[in-house]
C-alpha cells in the first residue's frame, strides 16, 4: 500500500511524533538519542515531524539539521493550528503500532523512553510520563499540582503529571477516541472514559522550557473553559438531561421562590404595592422560570436525539472475547456430560412409551 506521495506504507513498531512550533535547537540531539535507544532495543521506528505554520526558510533550516539515515516523515501546515491539532494530525499520519508524543526539546531523559514502550507492550493502552523529580520553578510545580489534583478529583483518572510532554498510546486507541481540538491535551481522560487502561511511568526530568511563574488571566480562563468542556464531554454526553435538568430545575426553583414571595407580599402588604423593587422582582422571577423550562426542554431534546442514535454509538472497549468453541475445557466437558445424560433420559422415556403402547 502506498500513500498519496507514492511512499510504501509499511508498519513500524514505534512512531514518535514531534510538533515543531519554532526552530527547535535540540532537534538533532533529540533524533540522535531517541534513535540510539530504539536501535539498541531492536525496535523499528520512525519520526513524524509536524511543522505547525513555520515559514519556508525555517522549515528548510530544520530539514538540514536532520541526521542522515534517520527515518523521518514530515507534515507541513501552511498556517498555525496549535500544538493539540498538530499532535493529532501527526498521530493520524503515523504508521507505528505504538505512538509516542515527544516534546520538542530535551524535557525528559531519552533513556527512559523504553519504560513507556514496555508499559504499553505489557499492561497499558495509554501511558503518560511522570516527570520525577521536577526541576522547574516552585510556582510552576504548585500550579501543576493543583491542576492534576483537580483533574483527578473531577474525572477519576489518577495521574500525577497530565501536562507531561511525553505520552504513549497504542494505535487501537485512535480508532475509539476522538483526538480533536483543545481536548486532545486530555487524551488520558478520554481514553479512560472509553474503557482503555491508562497509567503512568516515572521519567527523569532534565529541564523545562516556557514561562516561569503565573500566567496571564486569559491563559487560566481558556484552561477553565477546556476543563468545563471536558467534564461535559465525559459526564453528560450520553445523559445531557442530568446537566440541563439540574440547571433548569435550579432556575425554576429560584424563580418560583421569587414569585412566591411576591404573591405573599401582595396578600400581606409587606411592601407598598407601587414599590419598583416588586416590579423588578416580578420580571426576574418570571424570567428565571421561563429560562429553567427552556433549559430543561433543551436537555430533553438532547436525550431524544441520543436515544434515537444510541444503536450507532459504542461507549465501551472490549478487551477480550472468548467464543463458545474456546471456552474452558472443564466447563465444556461438564456441558457434554449433561447433554449425554439428557439424551439417555429421553431414550429411556421413549422406550417406556413403546412398551406401554404394546
Amino acid at each position: 500500500m502506498t500513500d498519496p506521495t507514492g511512499e510504501v506504507q509499511t508498519e513500524v513498531d514505534v512512531s514518535a511524533v514531534i510538533v515543531l512550533l519554532d526552530d527547535c535547537p535540540d532537534l538533532e540531539q533529540i533524533l540522535r538519542q531517541y534513535s540510539e535507544e530504539f536501535r539498541d532495543r531492536q525496535i523499528s521506528f520512525e519520526f513524524v515531524l509536524v511543522f505547525d505554520g513555520l515559514s519556508h526558510d525555517r522549515t528548510a533550516s530544520i530539514r538540514e539539521r536532520i541526521p542522515a539515515g534517520t527515518p523521518v516523515r514530515r507534515v507541513h501546515f501552511h498556517q498555525s493550528f496549535g500544538e493539540e491539532k498538530a499532535l493529532a494530525s501527526g498521530f493520524a499520519e503515523s504508521r507505528g503500532r505504538i505512538l509516542l508524543g515527544l516534546p520538542s526539546y530535551m524535557q525528559v531523559d531519552p533513556g527512559d523512553v523504553h519504560l513507556v514502550v514496555d508499559a504499553l507492550e505489557r499492561d497499558y493502552d495509554l501511558v503518560v510520563g511522570w516527570r520525577v523529580p521536577r526541576v522547574d520553578a516552585a510556582v510552576n510545580r504548585f500550579q501543576s499540582w493543583v491542576f492534576n489534583s483537580l483533574m483527578s478529583l473531577m474525572t477519576g483518572v489518577r495521574l500525577h503529571d497530565m501536562n507531561s510532554g511525553l505520552i504513549g498510546l497504542r494505535r487501537s486507541v485512535l480508532g475509539e477516541v476522538l483526538v480533536e481540538g483543545n481536548v486532545s491535551r486530555f487524551l488520558p481522560v478520554l481514553a479512560h472514559r472509553k474503557g482503555f487502561k491508562v497509567g503512568e511511568v516515572r521519567v527523569r526530568h532534565l529541564r523545562e522550557r516556557g514561562k516561569r511563574g503565573f500566567f496571564g488571566l486569559g491563559v487560566y480562563v481558556r484552561r477553565l473553559i477546556d476543563v468545563v468542556g471536558l467534564l461535559f464531554i465525559t459526564r453528560f454526553t450520553r445523559k445531557p438531561l442530568r446537566f440541563f435538568g439540574v440547571a433548569g430545575g435550579i432556575c425554576v426553583l429560584l424563580g418560583s421562590a421569587v414569585l412566591t414571595y411576591l404573591l405573599l407580599d401582595y396578600f400581606f402588604q409587606w411592601n407598598p404595592e407601587t414599590s419598583p423593587a416588586n416590579r423588578v422582582s416580578l420580571v426576574l422571577g418570571t424570567g428565571l422560570v421561563l429560562l429553567g423550562v427552556q433549559v430543561f426542554a433543551l436537555g430533553l431534546v438532547g436525550e431524544i436525539i441520543i436515544f434515537t442514535n444510541s444503536r450507532n454509538v459504542r461507549e465501551y472497549t472490549i478487551d477480550e472475547m472468548r467464543p463458545p468453541a474456546l471456552s474452558d475445557p472443564a466447563e465444556a466437558a461438564e456441558a457434554r456430560a449433561r447433554e449425554s445424560e439428557r439424551e439417555r433420559e429421553a431414550q429411556t422415556t421413549a422406550a417406556a412409551t413403546d412398551v406401554s403402547g404394546e
